[in-house]
């Protein structure tokens, strides 16, 4: 069903956290946290808008699948 449906099986490699999309996804919100760290207050709607914002500023999630190996064909 997968393979009829257009899409392929892309098994990984045994885990690293490094190699995975998410946790590169991961990596990046929280470095643009930690440099943002100076403008967010103490409160949860500061936190919750400058993780937003860093969600917002990623723009598109391809080049995290592409960097770990996930391409498309």
């Amino acid at each position: 069903m997968i393979l009829a449906a257009g899409h392929r099986i892309v098994f990984r490699a045994p885990y690293y956290p490094i190699d995975g999309p998410i946790e590169f996804v991961f990596n990046t919100k929280q470095t643009y946290l930690a440099i943002n760290m100076h403008r967010v207050e103490n409160n949860g709607i500061s936190l919750r808008h400058w993780t937003m914002n860093g969600i917002t500023h990623i723009g598109s999630f391809v080049p995290y699948f592409n960097n770990c190996g996930f391409h498309r064909q």
